[in-house]
């Protein structure tokens, strides 16, 4: 469409309106936009310094997000190494190895705390105390045998209330 084919009232109610949306500050930065879309070689000072202060800007958060991410990371490195240190101070770990251990039992239990995982692993490897073989005689020694032999069920009813009465005589609680 050419403005040609317009006729004057109506250019000067376009020009009108274009300088209108130009001058409210609302409307102003989209009209200017807008015009740079149709017309890109078109030089707008105001959008070319906005833009390039945003790219600066932009630039610049992104480099500083950078370097607190490095330092978040040194920081969490710095504090690991702490924690491995004190293990080894505290004789919880006598090695890489051990640490290497102790922070794969870490991962594989859940556990937050490099003692209590130190400790846990400590117990692991620890073994447990064989059981005594044989024939203990102190279980056996407290029953005359000799009553099961002759009558088993009243020798079991005997040492039932045996039990029975003791449990009544002693007035605290069972387990305690």
């Amino acid at each position: 469409m050419s403005l040609e084919d317009l006729s004057f009232e109506a250019r000067d109610q376009l020009a009108a309106l274009a300088q209108q949306l130009s001058e409210n500050p609302d409307t102003r930065k989209e009209f200017l936009r807008l015009t740079k879309k149709a017309k890109p070689d078109l030089n707008i000072p105001e959008l070319d310094i906005e833009d390039y202060t945003n790219r600066v800007a932009s630039a610049s958060e992104k480099r500083v997000q950078a370097l607190e991410a490095q330092l978040r990371e040194r920081d969490a490195i710095e504090d690991l190494n702490k924690r491995r240190n004190k293990l080894m101070k505290k004789g919880l770990a006598s090695s890489d190895e051990d640490i290497e251990q102790i922070e794969k039992v870490m991962l594989e239990k859940g556990i937050t705390n490099h003692e209590v995982a130190a400790e846990y692993w400590d117990w692991m490897k620890q073994s447990a105390e064989p059981t005594p073989t044989g024939y203990n005689p102190s279980a056996v020694s407290k029953f005359d045998l000799g009553k099961y032999y002759k009558n088993p069920v009243g020798a079991a009813r005997d040492e039932a209330s045996k039990a029975l009465a003791e449990l009544r005589r002693n007035p605290k609680p069972i387990g305690f």
